[in-house]
């Protein structure tokens, strides 16, 4: 498991200096597009200024691209590293269903880790042509309070509540099941004409829509489900019919070869800004079905290579 304070520690113990309940709002650009300065407002809605040679925003998918829009300036008028239009749009997450069921024998999950397992054959093959790919989560967690809900709710006292509140906690399955978007332009983040935060920025407005993509996988889930649970004599089978979200946030500031079409280059470098780059999830310019955080890191990890780079190569 991973955690960003892992390389924030790092990055103190080589003199970084972390400033807590700062919030940015406005970056200053140069006449070549160089990005010279950032300003912040404090708790107390102090405002500051912070110059530098190089700049990186890593505010992953949601505030990254709402900064990069709130910081539009007379030199780019559609926000900082936005010539593409591309800025908030191809918003992804890994939106997907719970599935739970009886299996006809004891198999007493909740016991070990909150996930014993995976199902991981459906992430891959040539369907992906016609509908989403999907992951299944075996959760270990227990099964003991949906047990008893669903015992109470037969009426039940005394042992046999007990008994049944047994037999459901010990056979009782639930999958968590993750599909596969497609980066969609029209999902997209655009500041709020109405609402503002207590700085008095206006807030993020969210479009998302999982499309006809990912409701076509969640029919093949469902047939899938169900032969899972087939195979486990299950019943009291479950599907639910709401998407969840997983707070995957990637895209927003996706990545590219072409500046008309992406924001960033697979450095997470900006095509617009010479010396800024934007790493995390918002770079990701598709989303599979597997957790992103260490996607995210690795993309930091790999500005970070560029950086360096650029240092040696005096362009930073």
């Amino acid at each position: 498991m991973y955690n960003g304070i892992q390389h924030i520690e790092k990055a103190e113990s080589k003199g970084a200096v972390t400033i807590a309940e700062a919030v940015v709002y406005r970056i200053d650009t140069d006449e070549n597009n160089r990005v010279t300065a950032v300003h912040w407002y404090d708790a107390h809605r102090q405002s500051h200024k912070a110059t530098g040679k190089t700049f990186v925003l890593a505010c992953n998918g949601i505030e990254t691209p709402r900064l990069l829009l709130l910081a539009a300036n007379e030199r780019n008028p559609n926000g900082i590293a936005n010539s593409s239009d591309q800025v908030g749009r191809n918003m992804m997450d890994h939106s997907g269903v719970h599935a739970s069921f009886l299996a006809n024998e004891p198999l007493w999950f909740g016991r070990g880790p909150a996930q014993s397992s995976c199902i991981v054959g459906p992430r891959d093959g040539d369907f992906r042509r016609e509908y989403s790919a999907n992951k299944m989560i075996l959760n270990n967690i227990s099964r003991v309070a949906p047990a008893t809900e669903q015992a109470l709710k037969l009426g039940l006292v005394g042992k046999e509540l007990d008994d049944e509140i047994r037999r459901r906690a010990a056979c009782g399955v639930d999958l968590s099941i993750s599909l596969e978007p497609l980066p969609d332009p029209e999902n997209r983040l655009t500041l709020s004409k109405t609402r503002k935060d207590p700085l008095g920025l206006a807030c993020p407005d969210i479009h998302y829509d999982v499309g006809d993509y990912v409701r076509k996988g969640l029919d093949a889930v469902n047939t899938q489900v169900k032969q899972i649970a087939g195979l486990l004599g299950g019943t009291e089978l479950r599907i639910t019919t709401d998407y969840n979200a997983n707070n995957h946030i990637m895209g927003g500031t996706i990545m590219g070869r072409d500046p008309k079409d992406s924001v960033v280059d697979g450095d997470c470098r900006s095509h617009d800004h010479p010396n800024l780059w934007i790493p995390g999830g918002g770079a990701m310019p598709s989303a599979s079905v597997v957790n992103t955080t260490l996607s995210m890191a690795a993309l930091g990890l790999k500005a970070a290579d560029s950086i360096k780079a650029a240092f040696a190569r005096g362009q930073a």
